[in-house]
């Protein structure tokens, strides 16, 4: 789960907060978290669930033996 949410600074104790709503409490239960700059992209988001990437090449079928195929996979690293 990714979540966009807008920090709340204290300097005075370097601290940062963030409320998370309800459905954003579960990316917190896994001990850490990346942070990350928001991307350009993501300006016009309002707080909260970031919607999953869609990944069109991954779920295309046609493409599974290309990908399974040992050369592109040596290749790829």
């Amino acid at each position: 789960m990714r979540v966009l949410l807008r920090p709340v600074l204290v300097p005075e104790l370097g601290l940062v907060i963030v409320k998370p709503g309800r459905e954003s409490m579960s990316a917190f239960h896994n001990g850490r978290i990346l942070v990350e700059p928001e991307p350009k992209s993501m300006r016009a988001l309002p707080s909260g669930v970031v919607p999953a990437v869609h990944q069109p090449l991954a779920e295309d079928k046609s493409l599974l033996p290309f990908f399974s195929d040992e050369r592109v996979i040596r290749a790829a690293g």
